[in-house]
């Protein structure tokens, strides 16, 4: 396929993240965007190494994350940050970012003349739907998953053969610390409770914890490895889900071929588009909806960071915002921010008198912030009584100099 023939200049091109991504046509675009210019790619989470990307500096890049190569274009001054909640993501195909060009992954037709999007849903059907032209590279290692990501292989003007199976992704193994703070999770969630977490070393840790609980549901914006341990160990039936009984609903998978594997032709897991998902209207149904969500920091007043540390831009607003606001508002619910007290080598606090970044979730919506040192509850507490919850839970080397700082300079 030569891809120049899709493609026109100032085009805006949406590029399917993680296992999705079709590598074959992202190296053909970065290679067309010396011949045509103004070329815009909308990139979330690309898995693989960032040189071609760099390479690329005919391209200008945009995404609403940090994630993987994306963190490196951001240092490079490469990288465009588009703020928003992920549910509102699809509002923007329809606005200031609707794509020219959508590229993806998908599976090998089934007799009918369907595929499936495979391991990433996201807010693809609602590009497609818009774009001048959708393009797929074809993987028989795909998993196929039912849901909203089953479409007409003719949605795509062409296709070409993928040169290798999906990327996989996995997280480093939990540490100490985020087994204690994960223990420390568990015990808020009940059992029968829908759950929402996250990807990566401490979600592990948290789905380890929960592996006890039973008849849990899940509801989430993601699924990695952890998910299937969490099946194995029998905490999972959806039974006593509001809506989607019995089934597992994300929108993307995060994680290597043990998890493709477990999901493949799964009825149990329903793969649901990003405006499904993360809705209000979807969220509302839920009466005891943990949202577990993780950050870079928090401050003394209870505002969340979860995107930029410094001058560095490593995580995302995406779905925390959607997903902690149902927490906060189902009945017997919680909205819970998990996080070790330090960080690094140098073991900087994570508590913090005020926000090195954005504030992605405001004081008015912090509940519950769990560390390795207990929980701090916030909701309703004064700022002064916010700040002394807080510390209690900080580092025990920064409790004397986060008390100083509030002394010396207030809260507001």
């Amino acid at each position: 396929m030569d891809i120049r023939r899709y493609l026109q200049p100032g085009d805006l091109v949406v590029v399917a993240q993680l296992g999705a991504e079709p590598t074959s046509l992202t190296d053909a675009l970065f290679a067309a965007s010396r011949d045509i210019p103004g070329l815009r790619v909308l990139t979330s989470f690309p898995l693989g190494a960032p040189e071609a990307r760099m390479a690329a500096t005919g391209v200008k890049f945009l995404a609403m994350d940090g994630f993987g190569a994306n963190g490196a274009l951001f240092l490079e001054g490469r990288l465009d940050i588009a703020p928003a909640r992920f549910s509102d993501y699809w509002r923007l195909f329809d606005g200031k970012l609707k794509p020219d060009v959508v590229l993806c992954s998908v599976t090998p037709p089934d007799a009918d003349g369907n595929v499936s999007l495979g391991v990433t849903v996201d807010h693809l059907p609602h590009a497609i739907a818009r774009a001048r032209v959708a393009l797929a590279e074809v993987n028989p290692g795909m998993p196929w998953t039912d849901g909203d990501g089953v479409l007409p292989l003719a949605s795509f003007a062409a296709t070409v053969s993928a040169p290798a199976p999906p990327a996989e992704w996995t997280s480093r193994a939990p540490g100490p610390v985020d087994h204690a703070v994960a223990a420390n999770v568990a015990r808020l969630v009940p059992d029968r409770a829908t759950v929402q977490y996250g990807v990566g070393s401490l979600p592990d840790a948290v789905a380890a914890a929960l592996a006890s609980k039973r008849d849990l549901g899940m509801h989430s914006g993601s699924f990695a490895d952890s998910f299937v341990d969490l099946i194995d160990a029998g905490a999972v039936s959806n039974r006593y889900k509001e809506i989607d009984a019995g089934l597992n609903v994300a929108t993307a998978l995060y994680g290597s071929r043990r998890l493709y594997d477990h999901v493949d032709r799964n009825p149990a897991l329903a793969m649901r588009a990003g405006a499904y998902t993360h809705s209000a209207a979807t969220l509302a149904h839920f009466e005891t909806f943990f949202a577990i969500n993780s950050a870079l920091e928090v401050d003394l007043t209870g505002q969340v960071g979860a995107e930029a540390a410094g001058k560095r831009y490593l995580g995302a607003i995406g779905g925390q915002l959607d997903f902690h606001r149902a927490g906060l508002i189902s009945k017997h619910g919680r909205a819970i921010i998990a996080l070790g007290a330090t960080a690094g080598k140098a073991r900087a606090t994570r508590i913090v008198q005020k926000l090195s970044g954005p504030v992605t979730a405001p004081r008015a919506d912090a509940d519950t912030v769990v560390t390795e040192h207990g929980v701090a509850e916030l909701a309703g507490l004064t700022l002064a009584e916010r700040a002394e919850a807080l510390i209690a839970i900080a580092d025990p080397d920064h409790r004397r100099a986060l008390r100083d700082a509030v002394a010396r300079d207030g809260l507001v």
